[in-house]
């Protein structure tokens, strides 16, 4: 599996601005934003936006760092 992840600012009309595109085997999977300090706790996590085609059973909403949401993907193929 080839996972590809594309930055990109997202228009939310909030703080959390900062997005990432994922991308599957060549095929959008999910969109990311990280979290804003609105968020107190949360503050720099990924929030899971959408996701695309197949989700997984136990769909996680947040990740601390790109490369947890990497390791989770792989292990719900």
């Amino acid at each position: 599996m080839a996972i590809l992840f594309q930055p990109v600012t997202l228009a939310t009309g909030t703080p959390d601005r900062d997005g990432m595109l994922v991308y599957r085997d060549g095929n959008l999977f999910a969109v990311l934003s990280r979290l804003s300090d609105i968020h107190t706790d949360l503050e720099g996590h990924l929030f899971v936006e959408a996701v695309f085609g197949r989700v997984p059973k136990r769909l996680l909403h947040t990740f601390e760092t790109l490369e947890q949401f990497e390791e989770w993907l792989i292990a719900s193929d």
